[in-house]
Parts: C-alpha cells; structure tokens; sequence
C-alpha cells in the first residue's frame, strides 16, 4: 500500500515539472512570436539597422521620412562655396528650384526590405547607393551666382603685380609680393558650381583650380630679382668728394631720386646727374668769377677773373659717377678738374697766403709766402702807348723754364728764368735794361710781358710751382 503511494507521488511530481516546462517554452515562443510581431511590424515602415544610404546611417529611420529626404534635396542638402579673403556663401536647393530624380530602386530596396525579414539585419549589413539626376532652373543659378559675395561689385578687386618697393635708407629696395586680387571667372565658376550641383558636392574651394585672375607678375619673378640686384647695387655706392676742400657725398639717397623703375626695367637718369654735377661745380668753382683782394697797400679792390682758379671738368665727372653708380663702388676722391686753385676756398680765398702780387699802377712786385713779404721789386710791364698793356686779373703759372728764348712777331729774345702764367705773358729777367719802375711801360714797355731785374726773377724762381697765383691789377 505504501508503495504504489510513493509511485503515484513521484508521477505527480513529474507531471508538474513537465506542464511547466511546457508553459515557459510557451510563453518563451509567444514572447518570440511577440516580438517578432512587434518588429515584423515596426520595421515594415523602418528601414533596418546597419542600413546605410549614399553613405548615410538610416538604421531604425522612418522609410516615409528618409524618402522625403532623398527625394528632397533641400532638407539635407546645401552648396557651400569657399573663395579669397574669407569670403564664403552657401546654395540651397529651394534657390535653384532644384529637385532629385531617381530610378526605382529606392522602390526595390523598400519592396525587399520587408517586415518579416527583418531578423536577417543581425546577420548582414546593408549599404547601398541610389542613382540618381538632379535638376534646376539654369536661369536661378545665373541670378543666385550675380548675387553671391564673389561677385558683389563692393567686393571685387584687380589683382596687382608684385613690385620693387621705393628706397629707404635702411633696407633699400624690396620686393612688395603681388595681390592676388579678387576677380572671378564667372563662367567658369558657373560651370564647377553646376558640377558641384550635379555631383552633390557639399563644398567648393574657388581658390583652388584658377577661377580667379592672378597677378601677371609674382614676387619670385626672375626679371623682377634681377631688377631689385641692380637697383640695390646703384643705391649701394656711395662717392664722397673732397670738392675745393669741401665735402660732399652721394649716396643712396640722393641715386635714388635718379633712379626710374617700371616693372622690371631699371634706368638711371643721367641728365639728373649732371643736373647734380652741375650744381655742385657751381657751388664751389671759382674759375672765371671776380674776387675781392687786399693789396699790400691796404686797399680792398674788385679783380677781374683772368684763368685762375677751380674748374670742373662737369662732363667728365658726370660719366665718372655714373660709372661708380653702375658698378656700386665706394670711393672718396676729387672731382675731375680742367684747373685747379693753388688753395682751396672760394672766390678770392682761393688764392691763399703764397702768391706774387703785381700792382701794374705803381709798377712793383711783392712775393708773399704763408703771408709774409719774402721779396719786393719794381718791374715793367706791357707797354701802354703800343696796347700791350699786360691784362689784370689773377692767374696761375703755368710752368718754369731755365734759358728759355722768347720768340715773337719781330724778336726772338733769350732769358735765364722764364716764369709764363697768361699764355705767352709771364715774368722773366730783362738784362737789357737798367732801370725798372715808374712810368716806363708807359711808353717803352714790354710786349706784355713782367720785366724784372735778374737776381730778383731768381729768387722768384725760386720759389714758383705750377699753378702758383700770379695777382695782376692796376
């Protein structure tokens, strides 16, 4: 009795655990079912997971939604254009009218992607490209183009060449890189702008692929390189003159005011040099202008010109400093000279406190060195009443001879020291005559010429050099 008991207890038992069993695979199954019904039906409207579109993520998206979208360009779509100067202006597709058209396969992804197969996103991902065309109004684009930034009248601006800066004494000529400038080839931009449209690109960089006009002439331009070496070689010289003992430079300020630059071709203006030459040997010649003179006698008289003094060779010069320019050189000198003082100075300084002083008035002669009186002399001069009346003025020997013959129309005559300063005229010995002064030249002169007794030319001749003044007045 007890047996049969426990037999029908554990078949009891049994039974229980497998109605049980039976209810939880039940309920699993309908759980299953459940949510397979649940995603059957969510995903008849809703795009997979891990389906990606033209490169975009869809998953769980609404198929109507993600339909509009790609259908309509203007809910996920705009033209983003990028140019100079940080100018920039987007397109958007309700500007241009503009609209896409497809063939059917969004129509055949949809139809394979049904609600009942959506487990099989767990196995496999999904990508796919849509072909598709777009369309817009021709006549928008052209009108939406005229109106963006890069092509606002306000907003345009030639390009400039690079150039060569002006001087400054610093760092002399530059190079000043060129402006690229912002004018647009509308044409062209038109054209990428529509295939930018047409390939739904979302950027377009205009300041890549020439749309823009450039400068002609850039900063790394050969001709233009080799127009700063040689503008900068000009300024870089520098002439320092020592000008009747004054100083004068030319430097690269000055060269720079002759110095004309268009684009590459670098001239120097040699008129304005000489213009400056001129100017200079102006300032400080003294050949050929009066002088004020202080005679022994403490008189302040005018003297006339006569061929003494400083003369500048201004021609000669010129071509010499044009010379140094071109060649960049640095140099201090003299200016070339046709005559030269015996002394520095101006007008009448230049004579100095060495001279022979000939006052023809009262026929005597004073030789002064470093201002003192060394020698006194009477002498005779040209003779008047025959109109060789000896010229007054100052002038410079031009040579000493020793036993020179002086020749002339009727005479040839010899003397011991002969001491020329005005052409043929000069001072020399006269033994042939044994008196000097008063008023002999009057009417027994010479032909022009300073007669002197002979130990005193000697002495004279002692002390003479080329160019040494001879003062001459009445």
């Amino acid at each position: 009795m007890s047996k049969r008991k426990i037999k029908d207890g554990q078949e009891e038992r049994g039974g229980t655990a497998f109605r049980r069993a039976m209810i939880a695979a039940g309920a699993i199954a309908a759980a299953a079912a459940l949510v397979y019904l649940a995603g059957a039906f969510f995903f008849a409207g809703h795009y997979y997971w891990r389906t990606w579109i033209d490169g975009t993520d869809y998953s769980f998206r609404s198929r109507e939604q993600v339909r509009e979208e790609l259908l309509n360009p203007s809910v996920s779509y705009e033209l983003r254009i990028k140019g100079r100067e940080d100018m920039e202006d987007v397109i958007t597709p309700a500007e241009l009218e503009m609209i896409y058209v497809f063939d059917n396969t969004l129509d055949k992804l949809n139809a394979q992607m049904t609600g009942l197969k959506w487990p099989v996103m767990f196995f496999r991902r999904g990508d796919y490209e849509l072909p598709k065309m777009v369309t817009f109004s021709e006549e928008a684009l052209h009108e939406r183009l005229e109106n963006t930034v890069f092509f606002d009248k306000s907003n345009l601006h030639a390009p400039v060449d690079a150039y060569i800066s002006g001087y400054s004494r610093e760092k002399g000529y530059e190079i000043v890189e060129e402006y690229p400038g912002t004018i647009l080839d509308f044409d062209k931009v038109r054209a990428a702008v529509v295939e930018a449209l047409e390939d739904l690109a979302d950027t377009l960089d205009l300041t890549q692929g020439g749309f823009y006009r450039d400068a002609a002439v850039k900063a790394d331009n050969k001709n233009l390189a080799r127009a700063l070496e040689k503008v900068n070689r000009y300024v870089s010289a520098e002439v320092t003159y020592d000008w009747n003992g004054e100083k004068e430079v030319i430097d690269g300020e000055v060269i720079s005011e002759w110095i004309t630059i268009d684009g590459s071709r670098v001239s120097l203006d040699e008129e304005a040099a000489r213009a400056y030459i001129n100017g200079l040997a102006k300032k400080h010649d003294t050949y050929g202008r009066d002088r004020n003179f202080t005679t022994s006698n403490g008189n302040t008289i005018l003297l006339k010109s006569g061929s003494y003094g400083w003369w500048t060779d201004r021609a000669g010069e010129t071509q010499a400093l044009l010379a140094s320019i071109r060649n960049g050189e640095q140099v201090e000198k003299e200016p070339l000279y046709f005559a030269r003082g015996y002394t520095t100075g101006a007008p009448g300084e230049d004579i100095g406190n060495s001279y022979v002083e000939i006052d023809m008035g009262n026929q005597h002669l004073y030789l002064y060195i470093d201002g003192e009186i060394i020698l006194e002399s009477d002498f005779v001069s040209g003779n008047i009443a025959r109109g060789y009346g000896t010229p007054a003025g100052v002038f410079g020997l031009t040579y000493k001879e020793r036993n020179a013959t002086l020749r002339g129309e009727n005479y040839a005559t010899p003397v011991d020291y002969w001491m020329p300063f005005n052409g043929n005229i000069g001072m020399h010995d006269a033994g042939w005559r044994n008196s000097f002064g008063g008023d002999i030249y009057m009417r027994s002169g010479s032909h022009g010429c300073i007669n002197l007794p002979r130990d005193k030319a000697e002495i004279i001749y002692g002390y003479m050099e080329h160019n040494f003044p001879i003062v001459c007045y009445y």
